[in-house]
This record gives C-alpha cells, structure tokens and sequence, in this order.
C-alpha cells in the first residue's frame, strides 16, 4: 500500500538541471577552472556540505572559495528563473491532482535548500502541491544517504514501506533504495549506470506514470 510519495526536485519534479547546470559552469569558469561536463554530473543529488567535500578534493577549493562560487551559481540560476520562469516537468501536475484525490501524502526530497526549494516551487506555482519539504540543510548526511528519505517518512508519519519515490539521479536512488524505500527512476539530463538503476524498482518517463503504478501497488 502506497500512503505517501516523495519527490526529488531538479531533474524530477522541475526541469532546471539544464539551468543550473549552465549557471554553475559560469560560475566555475570566473574562479578560473574549466567546468567539465562529467562534474555536474558528478554533483546531481548532493546538498551543499558533500558538494564542498567534492570541490575540495577534486580542485583543492576552499571553503570560502567554494562559498562564492556557490553563491555566483545560485545568484545566475535566481535570475534565469525569475526572468524565463520555472519550468515544471511534464506529468506532475497530473500526478499531483491524482494523489491529492486519493488522499496520499506528498514530500519534496531535495538535496536543495528548504528556502531554495520553497523559491523554485513558489516560482512554479506548485507551492501548495506538498506536505513537507526536506532539504539539503534538513540533514547531517545527504543523498546518496538514506537519512533524507527516511526523514520525510517520519515527517509525514508514514512508514517507509509505504512510501514510493522519484528520482533522476544515481544518489538520489541510492539514497531511496539505502531507506528501504521503492524508487522509480525518471532519465533527466544524464543517464546513469545499470548497477545504479538496477536499484530502482521501476522505470518510467514522464511523472504522470506512476499514478498506474501507484494504481497497481494499491490494488
């Protein structure tokens, strides 16, 4: 029985890897490093503390110098945004309506600030659409950590047995698998590797695909 499910944000319930990933790469390059594609790749699913840990054993970053890098990144992203809008990916809002008709809890698992998640869904017009948000900042350890996922079960009072995820990237579905939890795993921008996916219990394209596979869990 599926009572509750939980959303990663970029890559799965809003189409803004493409953003950030151009924006971090501007970034990067006024620190004077070359931002190589395989590093965002490197980098989806992390919140801030291991995506400092990265920089600092892969380019010897500073925390301060990681600190204004970050800042830069976030500030372009802020801007692209509130000029062209934030896109939301295709099947949510369906998925959306169906949970809230049959009455299944809704969390946001995003490797994101709370405030940064709030912004981007604020920005969407989805602000309403969840029940919790757990961010990067709600937790000690981050994707692929079981810890986040976990922590919005106990939030939403819902057993993790009881929960389905979405995911696009390989630590988010590390993270959801580590919490016992079903995942499905959505491709975004990357593909990942088959060992990887091979955690997920299911595979699907567009967000609204779950409301049968929900539908199917529920029977």
């Amino acid at each position: 029985m599926i009572r509750a499910v939980l959303l990663d944000m970029d890559g799965t319930v809003l189409d803004t890897e493409r953003i950030n990933k151009i924006c971090w790469q501007k970034a990067m390059a006024e620190t004077g490093y070359h931002f190589e594609e395989k590093v965002y790749f490197d980098l989806i699913g992390l919140n801030d503390k291991s995506m400092c840990q990265y920089f600092a054993e892969n380019f010897g970053f500073t925390r301060e110098q990681f600190d204004q890098m970050k800042i830069a990144g976030y500030n372009y992203s802020r801007a692209y945004k509130s000029e062209h809008g934030v896109p939301v990916k295709q099947g949510f809002l369906e998925l959306s309506d169906y949970l809230l008709r049959q009455n299944i809890k809704t969390a946001a698992v995003t490797s994101s600030t709370c405030l940064e998640a709030r912004h981007n869904f604020q920005g969407a017009g989805i602000e309403t659409c969840f029940d919790l948000i757990i961010g990067g900042d709600s937790v000690t350890a981050g994707k692929p950590s079981p810890e986040p996922y976990l922590k919005a079960a106990e939030g939403l009072g819902i057993h993790p047995s009881e929960c389905l995820a979405a995911e696009d990237s390989a630590n988010g579905i590390r993270s959801a698998h580590a919490a016992g939890i079903k995942c499905v795993y959505i491709k975004d921008i990357a593909d990942i590797a088959e060992e990887v996916k091979a955690l997920a219990s299911y595979e699907a394209k567009t967000l609204d695909q779950l409301i049968k596979i929900i539908g199917d869990l529920n029977r």
